[in-house]
């Protein structure tokens, strides 16, 4: 899958959890749940191409109409 976003999440300690919709590479509506310890990714259904989901210790691919909750870890160091 050729390009990926660079992006860390990381919410905020006054937020359980947040939620947004983004466009990425012709994906309108990518929907990101954050939680404490998780994101939820959905990319709605369409006749794009699958893209690249990439977080400091792992990347995936997602096809249109998947959803994916990912565990986040701190990679912060001591």
């Amino acid at each position: 899958m050729a390009g990926h976003c660079g992006w860390t999440p990381c919410p905020l300690p006054e937020l359980s959890s947040y939620g947004f919709s983004l466009r990425y590479r012709g994906h309108w509506g990518i929907r990101l749940r954050l939680t404490s310890g998780q994101v939820e990714i959905t990319v709605p259904p369409s006749d794009l191409a699958p893209i690249e989901i990439a977080l400091p210790d792992r990347a995936t691919g997602m096809r249109p109409g998947e959803t994916c909750r990912l565990l986040l870890t701190d990679d912060r160091g001591p």
